[in-house]
């Protein structure tokens, strides 16, 4: 009789242990659902009701807040978020999201503690270091953060907010790194509006490898359009700048595409480098006829002005769109 209740006992466990490892498992399921389609009005409202049904289930707390935080809830999110992390102390995924909840509401001191635990337990923990390297930017301790960002490019060497990151702080430093740090920002990720603020703070050390043009009221930022040495002819690292002139000037439809190309003391050159880019684009894009792009040159540097500098190009190409 003994061994027969202990059977029982035994079965009763397993049943009920399998029914939470079954509720975990749908749970985990619809939140990753719910968050990968940005579902997330109908992922708090399942959630609620998971709550509803265990408030000491600390993934469907950890859920629940998660799809409040995504909609700028961060004062609803927090107490779920809180009472995830403090029943299962060891996830680092529901301390991260606790300390980006206490980051929401300006809990600064208490966020960074939050990114801290979970670095104890899992140093290259990815988002905590990135956003302990946001905390301490904000907190203007910068070479901390410095050091942080570091640390995460270590781990993901084409992370944009680390990159971006490291190159502002060494800007705000004034140390000799930033050049080369803006150089492999937009080496990775060279459009977008931090690529334009990229541009511009490297333009203003004299650098013009990259450049923002106005075409049609969009700024794009374009790689320098580089010749073979000596020649007319393009360079094959020309092409990627050249094709998203091209596409912008036929996407907007109308207006003339002008390019003007400075090379110094050449102006022989200058006109020959002028209709290869020309070519290059009607050949490229059918629908820029011969009269929507106009030409000039000149045998002389460009001269750009920023913030009160003057800096002199002697090798450049510009793009603006007439009416």
């Amino acid at each position: 009789m003994r061994f027969q209740h202990f059977i029982s006992v035994v079965s009763l466990v397993f049943v009920l242990s399998g029914c939470s490892v079954g509720q975990m498992m749908k749970n985990s399921f619809q939140g990753n659902r719910y968050l990968e389609n940005k579902d997330y009005e109908q992922g708090e409202v399942t959630f609620r009701e998971a709550v509803a049904q265990n408030a000491s289930d600390p993934l469907a707390n950890y859920y629940l807040g998660r799809f409040l935080l995504a909609q700028s809830k961060p004062q609803q999110a927090l107490p779920y978020l809180e009472k995830a992390a403090s029943l299962k102390k060891t996830d680092t995924d529901y301390l991260f999201w606790y300390g980006v909840a206490l980051g929401e509401l300006g809990e600064s001191i208490q966020e960074r503690k939050s990114y801290q635990k979970v670095l104890e337990i899992n140093g290259k923990h990815l988002q905590a270091l990135t956003y302990l390297g946001h905390n301490q930017l904000k907190a203007k301790e910068y070479k901390a953060a410095l050091a942080t960002y570091q640390k995460v490019l270590k781990i993901s060497p084409y992370s944009p907010s680390a990159l971006y990151n490291r190159a502002l702080i060494t800007r705000l430093l004034k140390t000799p790194e930033e050049k080369a740090y803006w150089l492999a920002y937009l080496s990775n990720y060279p459009s977008g509006d931090l690529a334009i603020q990229a541009t511009d703070h490297l333009n203003l050390l004299g650098d013009f490898s990259y450049r923002n043009h106005f075409l049609g009221g969009r700024t794009i930022t374009l790689k320098k359009i580089e010749f073979e040495p000596f020649t007319e002819k393009l360079a094959a690292s020309s092409s990627p700048s050249l094709d998203v002139v091209g596409a912008t000037a036929s996407n907007i439809g109308k207006g003339t595409l002008q390019v003007i190309v400075y090379q110094e003391n050449n102006k022989k050159l200058a006109r020959s480098r002028a209709d290869s880019i020309k070519k290059y684009l009607l050949v490229k894009f059918p629908g820029l006829t011969k009269d929507r792009i106009g030409i000039s040159w000149f045998d002389q540097p460009e001269i750009v002005k920023i913030q009160g500098k003057k800096f002199k190009n002697p090798e450049s190409v510009q793009f603006f769109l007439t009416k």
